[in-house]
């Protein structure tokens, strides 16, 4: 372990162990770092936070090594310049030995600001190179964009993300055991078995004591006589999340504000966003309310959730929600995937990976392991060829065979309300940190043009989708310019949010002003 110099050239460099490195086109200084043992944060290249080397410790992920690079690009010719990453971009290539059918391994890549994408072994057409199509090499191919951002000065010197590395790269080759859950067909279960055991569904209160922490019980014969007793509010969480995960950047006061309004009817719904789609979580939350219990409900709901609350509004019934068990009155999406998203197709799963790992600074530290867990988890399930497995992610597919029959159901009974926003890095100037994080020329590229707030387009929220229930009109929505700063997992930190969501239940239950701006929820 040590120095190495990067001579722009395509030798291969050896690193010691078996790892090699062909890095074309980069110029200057590389070096590599000897594994670092769990607990062991300080002193060590990327600087992780404790909740990123939890979330890698309760996977079993561990390092094998570290390779840092310093270095400028420069013009390539002959082979060296064909050397691609899936995404078209110049590459350089990181070779790791196969060590066996019993392991298998991940590259973390962390560059400026702690921008921060996984990467899977590759086939040599740069296909996910799953268990059955590695084959028996003896080496493992990593093929990484080799951009290296330059060193930032000024004001962006000081920034940090997750981690800690600015104007270089570094590359964390993690290597974690491959149980049997994680071979052939199994694979396809991990997923379920995983949110079975870590975000069971459920229902609970959400009150000022308890909104924000984990473990709730769930609703006693009392619970349910309360909330019967008058209008409701369920709160409704999204992807890789949990209620109190996602409504955790609520400050107190709200919360003591929608409790007063409903009168202590504020509860939410916990349930799997991985392995189970929208409908069946419909159906999950049907059998979870007691016979003979009726319910009147408003709903706020946040990103997938979105889909969620729709099967209750527009298809009800199915799933023997009828008015008589559930009454819908109002609907707020906030930052819902109401027409989907590109990052849901099978060949950006990865993308949505990334955008959330490394925004996920920008959320309560007490939930942040929360959701690096679950991100690592899919990355295991992509990596191990389970995507069959994935159908609460597939769910937001935009051309996808679910919102297509979720667009074929009856106009909903109740009032729909959106809260969008659209982020542009360069529009404002009060999250440089986040500038720093997310102005990126790979992450900026999956929506092309399209307004987004980094997970869900804009305009999806709201836009006609093919259901009779959309467009929802301007009267009835919320954009967010640009200028605010508003990302996906910060919708709640937005004053003019929590004085729309005020506004539009104030006729439905008498709430009153909600509080001062809160932090992020999550996704």
């Amino acid at each position: 372990m040590g120095d190495f110099p990067l001579d722009g050239s395509a030798a291969p460099i050896d690193l010691g162990l078996g790892f090699r490195l062909i890095a074309p086109g980069l110029v200057g200084q590389g070096r590599t770092h000897e594994p670092r043992q769990p607990g062991m944060r300080a002193g060590t290249p990327g600087q992780e936070t404790a909740a990123l080397d939890d979330a890698l410790a309760a996977n079993d992920m561990s390092e094998a090594i570290s390779v840092e690079i310093d270095a400028v690009e420069t013009p390539t010719a002959g082979p060296a310049a064909d050397l691609r990453a899936p995404s078209g971009d110049d590459a350089l290539m990181l070779e790791v030995p196969d060590t066996g059918p019993e392991w298998d391994h991940i590259v973390l890549e962390i560059g400026e600001g702690g921008v921060m994408r996984w990467h899977l072994p590759l086939t040599d057409d740069n296909k996910i190179a799953t268990p059955t199509t590695r084959g028996t090499g003896d080496v493992k191919r990593f093929r990484i964009p080799r951009a290296v951002a330059p060193t930032p000065t000024g004001e962006q010197a000081t920034t940090r993300g997750l981690v800690g590395m600015v104007g270089k790269k570094l590359l964390k080759v993690l290597v974690y055991p491959v149980t049997d859950i994680l071979i052939g067909k199994a694979v396809d279960t991990f997923a379920a078995k995983w949110e079975a055991k870590k975000h069971p569904y459920g229902l609970r209160l959400m009150t000022p004591d308890n909104y924000a922490m984990p473990g709730a019980p769930g609703l006693t014969a009392d619970d349910w006589k309360r909330l019967a007793s008058g209008r409701a509010l369920l709160l409704v969480h999204g992807t890789f999340s949990t209620a109190h995960g996602a409504f955790s950047g609520l400050d107190r006061k709200d919360v003591e504000d929608l409790n007063a309004a409903y009168g202590g009817r504020v509860f939410a719904f916990n349930h799997f966003s991985l392995a189970h789609d929208p409908a069946r979580n419909a159906k999950e939350l049907s059998a979870l309310i007691p016979q003979g219990v009726k319910l009147d409900v408003d709903i706020i709901c946040h990103s997938r959730g979105g889909l969620v609350a729709r099967e209750i509004a527009e298809r009800g019934a199915l799933y023997g929600l009828t008015p008589d068990r559930l009454n819908v009155g109002r609907v707020v999406f906030v930052g819902a995937a109401n027409a989907g998203t590109i990052l849901a197709q099978p060949e950006h799963m990865m993308d949505m990976i990334d955008r959330l790992t490394t925004i996920s600074n920008l959320i309560p530290t007490g939930i942040v392991s929360e959701l690096l867990d679950s991100l690592i988890v899919v990355v295991k399930v992509i990596g191990h060829g389970g995507l069959t497995s994935l159908d609460g992610l597939a769910s937001m597919c935009p051309d996808g065979k679910y919102l297509k029959g979720l667009a074929g159901g009856q106009k909903a009974g109740a009032t729909y309300y959106a809260i969008t926003a659209n982020f542009d890095a360069s529009a404002q100037e009060t999250t440089a940190p986040l500038t720093t994080l997310i102005k990126d020329a790979l992450m900026d590229r999956i929506f092309e043009k399209a307004a987004n707030d980094l997970v869900v387009p804009t305009e999806g929220v709201f836009a006609p989708n093919g259901s009779p229930s959309f467009p929802i009109e301007a009267v009835s929505r919320l954009e967010i310019p640009a200028s605010a700063g508003v990302v996906h997992t910060t919708y709640f930190a937005s004053p003019d949010a929590r004085r729309k969501m005020k506004e539009w239940l104030s006729s439905n239950a008498a709430v009153v002003a909600m509080g001062s701006p809160a932090a992020a929820g999550v996704a």
